[in-house]
């Protein structure tokens, strides 16, 4: 396996290297904390790399290993200890897929921030928790367990209370008048209807 190291602080740029894991552990503790910093490993080919940590910042790194170039990465967050213990079992088994706490990254669309944010909500959303309720507070809230409901109903009684009864209502008071139609007197050459 060989390795290619890059640290621009240091004009260290080793490529095709064939190392041992002394002298690439002994590399890696000494690349700067600087966001060129980066190791990767590959067989034949650089652009085939196996796995690459690459500096993130401080105590943090960032570790990618393709599982298909260009589209789907397993990546995810180290420490420098974790990265340390990493390529040790990297040079031991040849590859790190069966490491825990990789994502599996479409690097075409989503980062692994957005990937780790994503997890993030999808295991509040399964403890029942809204995820920007959660981003509001920092104290996650207790989930209460669903009480179970009995399909029966059983309806109590409920006492009516005293009201006043209404005032009875007010008689209407009808007055008589008088409705006199006066009839109009027919014309002298009326032969309507109406003049009978």
């Amino acid at each position: 396996m060989k390795a290619a190291i890059t640290d621009s602080l240091q004009c260290i740029d080793l490529i095709d290297q064939k190392l041992d894991r002394n002298e690439t552990l002994s590399y890696f503790q000494d690349l700067s904390d600087h966001h060129d910093s980066e190791l990767k490993f590959y067989e034949s080919d650089i652009k085939n790399y196996i796995a690459s940590f690459h500096w993130n910042g401080i105590n943090q790194w960032k570790i990618d290993c393709p599982v298909e170039l260009h589209k789907v990465h397993r990546q995810r967050y180290a420490t420098t200890e974790e990265c340390i213990s990493l390529i040790k079992k990297l040079y031991k088994s040849g590859d790190l897929d069966n490491e825990d706490n990789f994502i599996d990254v479409p690097i075409r669309h989503f980062t692994l921030d957005e990937m780790l944010q994503f997890k993030k909500e999808d295991e509040m959303m399964l403890r029942v928790q809204d995820p920007d309720e959660h981003s509001k507070t920092s104290t996650p809230k207790a989930i209460e367990p669903k009480k179970e409901v009995s399909s029966k109903t059983i309806e109590k009684p409920v006492p009516k209370k005293a009201t006043p009864s209404p005032a009875p209502p007010k008689p209407k008071t009808i007055t008589s008048t008088s409705t006199t139609v006066k009839k109009p007197k027919p014309s002298n050459g009326d032969n309507s209807f109406f003049s009978i």
